[in-house]
């Protein structure tokens, strides 16, 4: 999740307007899962993996990490429809099923990853608190914002403090032997609770000495988004799912 944070925060694409890039990522989701042609899948994949490859110039390692555990998850699917396991024999035989249900695992595998690859375009190229101040400004209700801007600190709060427990427990060689791991991971668990809810006080304390009054608000330094941008994009994705819809 930092991986992922910290690329957003730094990627080339981190000033364009936010507004263009979430367009563009929920239209290609959108049309990837609307359209019937494997050639608009194929397109959209190798649209949004190259605009975050070579347009934002996102590190490929990155790109593969973050991609990891999705793709594991579509894959699982992808075998679980194309192996068969028979009992009509003495013993239970796995097989692979008939030629229509493989192609059309294999259509949902293409169009999994094409809307796969415009969320990690999405999450790759732009910092969540821009996105959520985005939202604000259509019509999220500010309370909303706020409660979500509120968890994702706590997360980094839960991580900053896991690590830094995992990081004292290597130290003290907590993991020598299999015994002293399961115990020391057990005493951490225990003190990871308390620990980041004692955090969480102390940045309470720390905005209410600033004035906190009930709004979190955050510096920007991205571009204005523009009418015709938004308008191409749009065009582009409705000629997407018009070929998708004909072919």
């Amino acid at each position: 999740m930092r991986l992922i944070d910290r690329t957003a925060q730094t990627n080339r694409w981190r000033y364009r307007p936010t507004a263009e890039k979430l367009l563009l990522a929920v239209l290609a989701i959108l049309v990837s899962l609307m359209s019937r042609s494997p050639l608009v899948e194929a397109a959209i994949l190798a649209l949004m993996t190259g605009l975050t490859l070579v347009g934002a110039r996102v590190p490929k390692a990155v790109f593969l990490s973050a991609s990891i555990v999705p793709l594991g998850f579509i894959l699982t699917g992808l075998f679980a429809q194309i192996l068969v396991l028979d009992f009509t024999g003495p013993l239970p035989r796995l097989s692979l099923a008939g030629p229509e249900v493989i192609a059309s695992a294999g259509f949902l595998l293409l169009r999994g990853t094409a809307a796969l690859s415009a969320l990690l375009f999405l999450a790759l190229t732009t910092p969540l608190n821009r996105i959520i101040a985005l939202l604000e400004r259509l019509g999220l209700n500010a309370h909303i914002a706020d409660i979500a801007l509120l968890m994702f600190r706590m997360v980094w709060l839960l991580l900053d403090c896991l690590e830094s427990g995992e990081r004292a427990l290597k130290n003290r060689l907590g993991h020598s032997t299999y015994r002293g791991l399961i115990r020391s991971h057990g005493l951490l668990l225990a003190a990871l609770l308390p620990r980041v809810l004692s955090r969480a006080r102390r940045m309470e304390n720390g905005l209410a000495a600033r004035g906190y009054e009930g709004r979190l608000t955050f510096l920007g330094a991205e571009d204005t988004a523009k009418p015709a941008p938004l308008l191409a994009i749009t065009a582009a994705f409705a000629g997407l799912l018009a070929v998708g819809f004909a072919a």
